[in-house]
């Protein structure tokens, strides 16, 4: 084994991305790669250093029912050695060693399937250095997180048993949110929490040893990528389990100081339409995993600009900030990207980018825009496209002549029109023997296999950025989330049958029959398929030309499935004086498809199959209706078996 662990920081990178750029992501994964390209460019990224999927993997290797014990121990010791190292190098960036968080990065994203403990180092030695630094509520706030976080991860603890003490706390003072508590209020619920890891563990939380610390949270890292809901993300996006997982330990920067800081998550542009322009949201004084747990539903970032609780406040100059890095990144990605970033006392840092998770239809419309803006090339944006999303943009959507009220309306998370049962929790929908939705108050990593289960998702709290809204779209499921007036236990107790909600626009429907329509022929849709036509090199760049008199095909496979414009070629066909020039080919696209060419495929997905039959039959029965119209026209039906007499009008080249 080489080199097992690179440090990132504005003033030392111990990895150029011109080194090796294909060994990247697989040594130090998404995360860490992203944090070397952000380092380079000048990016406001606190410092720290990557463990690459290399040891990741050595460590499953010994970490085996048959292995020994003393040889997993000797591992781990010697790597905590280099850790610790480098840990002295992080002291010497800062005068002070600092707290830090240790964050899972596998080399292909899975968003929320591994593990996250923040503000490692955190002791009762330090303390009140730490009171001095950062104040005494953001300190206890950071405490009572440490020990939930490692406890749940590192030690087993059920996460529910430290949710029940600080519920508990906050419902003694009448506190609606973790933010409403005080530095005393929070060290009440710091010895509840060490109370309950103490039952459940039989030794005490290591308070006094920040390597045991830290420590414990790389193994719980490693042993993350091993745990039900990652292997059963890895088994549905068909990712290898050999790939290992590296681990990044970076300086931390504190989003829950006061309401001058706070953590968030963007988008360059929206996931769920592809629209252009940045779309995401915060939690002021927080820290950034009470974003992506949906826990608290947060503030769109364009609100600093719209609500008077922001007005002279640093926000607005945050959002200016991220405007800039936005196009930063979008340039160095050529693609939309995802941004995870933290304030603390109005100053922005980014804590990681990567290419954004993306509904179908989002992806389609960020492909077309990214060729007109010159970004990428056709061939480009074919190769991010697969058959999955053109199946998915093909769903439903629902009917403009339905006008009934919704029951209710959450934030729109993942485009789609989906109805069933609501089911309550993640294994009620993996054993649901018919069309379900999954209805909760926001899911968790561990609900994937329910997730991926249900026809759609539904959520009490959480925003466009929480973990179901991302979990969705990666899966392109249909996801309302942030329903903050749906009574989840009344429609527990109620004889509520059908839900339907609709992820376009937040909509939810109960007890109620939507229709829906066909919503297939979007432009963006239309556009990639013209490009893969295009790329066939068969056909003419107009469906027909009423001024050509030389010979001139027109080909169906050009706009195949659409009958709107089968039947408008058709009207211009029948106004020229003369259709003896004129060679109609009614062959679909898949006639025109080399055998090592894919994309046309992709494109079309079943269109080519289940839908094929239908649209031949649509053709041939307007066909037969015009005959006399389109006397003289040369039609090429190679594909179909067999023609009616009133096809006598016509010039039939094969059959």
């Amino acid at each position: 084994m080489g080199k097992r662990i690179f440090r990132f920081s504005a003033k030392t990178i111990d990895w150029s991305l011109n080194d090796n750029a294909p060994l990247t992501k697989k040594l130090l994964g998404g995360k860490g790669a992203s944090l070397v390209d952000m380092c380079q460019a000048g990016m406001p990224v606190p410092p720290g250093f990557t463990i690459t999927t290399e040891v990741c993997n050595e460590y499953r290797k010994l970490n085996q029912p048959d292995a020994l014990q003393h040889k997993l121990d000797e591992f781990v010791e010697k790597l905590m050695e280099e850790v610790m190292k480098n840990m002295a190098w992080l002291k010497e960036q800062f005068g002070y060693m600092p707290l830090v968080s240790v964050r899972s990065g596998a080399p292909i994203s899975m968003p929320g399937m591994m593990d996250t403990i923040l503000n490692v180092g955190l002791t009762n030695q330090n303390y009140e250095d730490w009171c001095g630094r950062i104040g005494e509520r953001p300190t206890a706030d950071s405490e009572r997180r440490l020990i939930q976080m490692l406890g749940s991860t590192a030690y087993g603890v059920p996460h529910e048993v430290f949710e029940f003490q600080l519920a508990k706390v906050k419902k003694g003072f009448d506190a609606k949110s973790d933010a409403d508590l005080t530095a005393i209020q929070l060290g009440m619920v710091t010895n509840a929490y060490l109370a309950a890891f103490m039952e459940n563990v039989n030794e005490p939380f290591p308070m006094d040893d920040m390597e045991a610390q830290l420590a414990a949270a790389i193994v719980a890292v490693f042993d993350s990528w091993e745990n039900p809901r990652a292997i059963e993300y890895r088994k549905l996006n068909k990712i290898s389990d050999d790939m290992g997982t590296a681990v990044t330990v970076q300086a931390m920067v504190f989003g829950n100081m006061g309401d001058d800081s706070g953590s968030g998550v963007l988008f360059t542009r929206d996931p769920s339409t592809g629209a252009k322009g940045m779309m995401g949201e915060f939690l002021p004084n927080a820290q950034g995993e009470d974003v992506v747990a949906g826990i608290r539903t947060p503030t769109n970032i364009k609100a600093v600009y719209d609500q008077p609780e922001f007005a002279g406040s640093v926000w607005p100059d945050v959002y200016a900030d991220l405007d800039i890095l936005c196009d930063q990144l979008e340039a160095t990605y050529k693609d939309m990207v995802d941004i995870e970033f933290t304030v603390q006392k109005g100053q922005l840092f980014i804590l990681q980018s990567r290419t954004g998770k993306r509904s179908a239809r989002a992806a389609f419309k960020i492909a077309v825009d990214l060729v007109d803006e010159k970004v990428i090339d056709k061939e480009t944006a074919l190769k991010r496209l697969t058959r999955e999303q053109f199946k998915t943009v093909r769903r439903p959507s629902i009917d403009p002549k339905f006008k009934s009220k919704p029951a209710y309306v959450g934030l729109p998370a993942c485009p789609g029109v989906v109805s069933g049962k609501p089911v309550f929790s993640a294994k009620d929908a993996v054993n649901c023997s018919e069309p379900c939705i999954l209805v909760t108050h926001e899911t968790t990593p561990d609900d994937i296999a329910g997730m991926a289960k249900a026809q759609g998702i539904l959520t009490q709290t959480g925003g466009a950025t929480s973990h179901a809204a991302v979990v969705a779209r990666a899966m392109d499921k249909a996801c309302v989330v942030g329903c903050t007036e749906l009574e989840i236990e009344k429609l527990k107790l109620s004889a509520v049958k059908l839900v339907t909600i609709d992820g376009a626009t937040g909509r939810v429907w109960v007890n109620e029959k939507v229709p829906v329509i066909d919503s297939s022929d979007a432009p963006e849709v239309r556009m990639v398929m013209d490009w893969c036509m295009e790329k066939t090199g068969t056909c003419d760049e107009a469906p027909v030309d009423l001024g050509m008199d030389r010979p001139h095909h027109v080909r169906a496979a050009y706009w195949w499935g659409n009958m709107e414009v089968f039947k408008a070629v058709l009207d211009g066909l029948a106004e020229l004086p003369s259709r003896s020039h004129i060679t109609l080919d009614l062959r679909s696209p898949s006639c025109f498809m080399g055998k090592d060419d894919d994309v046309l495929g992709d494109c079309f997905g079943t269109l080519l199959t289940d839908d094929y039959v239908g649209f031949k039959n649509a053709m041939v029965d307007e066909l037969t209706k015009r005959g006399p119209a389109l006397k003289g026209l040369n039609v090429d039906f190679v594909e179909i078996p067999a023609l009616p007499a009133d096809y006598a009008a016509f010039t039939v080249l094969s059959q």
